[in-house]
Parts: structure tokens; C-alpha cells; sequence
């Protein structure tokens, strides 16, 4: 499954019905109704965006770090060289891996 911008596919199918309407006449009205109807009574979804960030270092203590949305802290596996945790516990941003 994909979001679309239901609004913009609309407009693009009112463009493309311009075009053939000037070429054919009228005679496709009806079939265009029927598809900006589909759409428009299509089910939506609930989607939020992703809210990324990343662990900035603090120097609390070797391995601690901070979330750079919300400021809580994390902890880095210093060890290994990247942080243990993909997202943040507390505001749930995902941290983008720096290559």
C-alpha cells in the first residue's frame, strides 16, 4: 500500500479529460464522473509522517547520548560504534544511521 495525493490525481485526471473532451466532445462526461467519484470515496488511512533524528553525543558519561527531537537521553554501545536503539524510547523518532 502507497499514500497518494487524492487531490493532485484529481486535477490530473480533470487535465487529461480537457484534452480528450477537446478532441472527442463530450462523450466521455459520464466515465470521468464515475472515476473522480471512486476517488473520492475511496477508504483513507490514518498515516503521520515519520519524525526523524539522530543521537547527538553528550559528555554525561562515555556512552551516553541525546535524542536530537527531543533532547531525552540515550545510551551508545561504544564498544561496537553505534547506537543500540533505532528509535528514541521517549518521543519515538527514528534515528537515522550515519554513514
Amino acid at each position: 500500500m502507497r499514500l497518494i495525493d487524492a487531490d493532485r490525481l484529481k486535477a490530473e485526471i480533470m487535465g487529461w479529460c480537457v484534452v480528450t473532451d477537446d478532441l472527442f466532445g463530450m462523450g466521455k462526461f459520464h466515465e470521468r464522473e464515475l472515476i473522480l467519484q471512486a476517488i473520492e470515496e475511496s477508504p483513507t488511512i490514518d498515516a503521520v509522517p515519520v519524525v526523524r533524528g539522530k543521537w547527538n553525543p553528550i559528555f554525561k558519561g562515555a556512552d551516553t547520548c541525546e535524542c536530537s527531537v527531543c533532547k531525552s537521553e540515550g545510551f551508545s554501545d561504544s564498544d561496537f560504534g553505534f547506537i543500540a536503539t533505532p528509535y528514541c524510547p521517549n518521543c519515538g523518532a527514528k534515528m537515522e544511521v550515519e554513514p
